[in-house]
């Protein structure tokens, strides 16, 4: 999946000794935010970082919070990327690409079947906020590729 949509136009000109075609590229800008989770003291503590960055790599926003409440991983997954859709939104962002590193949570949001539990509902949330902003987009990446979210999901109880 690319972060810039690229659209191509042909325009022929004429002038007296010959006829020249120029490629006219509109770019279309895409958010890239990545989104974590973190568990700690036996998941009794769960943190979430977003970073927020436009297609030229430059920081718009980052972001941490933290909830003492007991919570698996992949809830703390799901609640990060639930927050972070409402910031998205509060801040009025457009075209946004939310880069997540849990698969089963991109797997959820891209079924019909949503389970009965804690993780049901906030993936439940999570699709209904998508379904209102079609131009946001959730795909899995390695966690690897999502250090600074994780950075900060991690920074959560250090800076509340």
């Amino acid at each position: 999946m690319g972060y810039i949509k690229i659209n191509f136009r042909k325009k022929k000109e004429r002038t007296r000794a010959s006829t020249h075609t120029h490629t006219h590229i509109h770019i279309y800008k895409v958010v890239k935010c990545n989104v974590d989770a973190a568990t700690f003291n036996n998941n009794t503590i769960m943190g979430y970082g977003m970073c927020f960055r436009d297609s030229t790599g430059k920081l718009l926003i980052g972001m941490s919070g933290y909830s003492q409440i007991s919570t698996t991983v992949l809830e703390a997954e799901s609640t990060g990327l639930l927050e972070t859709i409402k910031t998205t939104t509060s801040n009025g962002l457009q075209r946004v690409l939310f880069e997540i590193g849990s698969r089963s949570l991109v797997n959820a949001l891209n079924t019909s079947n949503t389970p009965l539990n804690k993780f049901g509902d906030l993936v439940f949330q999570c699709k209904s906020l998508l379904l209102n902003n079609p131009d946001f987009v959730v795909p899995f990446v390695r966690r690897q590729a999502n250090k600074v979210a994780h950075s900060i999901a991690r920074a959560a109880l250090s800076h509340p």
